[in-house]
């Protein structure tokens, strides 16, 4: 478990400010990269299977593997989970941040799932984690990017949870902050999905979501 990182709160809306690109390795943003070999050693790979096809995968409550979308369509998200939150009180995710690129692209992704209907995945104890990784428009292209690069690691985020403490589902251990040291690999990118590769220094975290992903694009 990470032990530096849990004051990061996952149910506020993720800001990003414009950055230089910086590219490990890069190519054009035509989708074309050669079809990717399944990752060696532990961890997650997903690959195809589930995540729906080439006409953007499953609808807004259909639970995927991983996801693509928008900041706006974040931003809609976020502003009907806050009206919904009778105890919090209602709030909107736009005011204040109109400096923020709507194009910006979440990469989102969990071993529980995800949602086009959610903004966040609420994490149960027992080894889950969740990540998201936003990219500002000049990454969304074929390249390996440096996930310690500051355009990605500003906004961008892991979470995790322990085994449990008790049989309580929410006592045990939390954390949650930036990846630390690996790359995020775009193998193709298109309107319908975005194939990717995450590929993490495994001693950072207990879970290890290293693996090749396909994100449907939500409608």
């Amino acid at each position: 478990m990470r032990k530096h990182a849990s004051t990061l709160c996952i149910l506020m809306p993720l800001l990003l400010t414009a950055c230089n690109v910086g590219f490990v390795d890069g190519g054009t943003n035509d989708g074309g990269a050669t079809d990717p070999v399944a990752p060696s050693g532990e961890g997650i790979s997903v690959g195809h299977d589930g995540c729906g096809g080439s006409d953007g995968g499953g609808g807004p409550g259909d639970a995927l593997p991983a996801v693509a979308l928008t900041r706006a369509q974040m931003d809609v998200l976020w502003d009907e989970y806050w009206a919904n939150q009778d105890d919090i009180g209602t709030g909107s995710t736009g005011g204040g941040a109109t400096e923020l690129d709507p194009n910006d692209l979440f990469l989102r992704a969990s071993d529980l799932g995800v949602s086009c209907g959610s903004p966040t995945t609420k994490l149960t104890c027992g080894g889950h984690w969740s990540l998201s990784i936003v990219l500002p428009s000049a990454y969304q292209q074929v390249g390996v990017y440096d996930l310690e690069d500051p355009a990605l690691v500003q906004y961008s985020m892991m979470s995790e949870t322990g085994e449990p403490y008790s049989p309580r589902p929410d006592d045990c251990p939390w954390g949650g902050g930036s990846f630390g040291p690996g790359t995020l690999e775009i193998l193709a990118i298109d309107e319908a999905e975005v194939r990717f590769r995450v590929t993490l220094d495994s001693s950072i975290w207990d879970a290890d979501p290293s693996g090749e992903y396909t994100a449907p694009r939500c409608p």
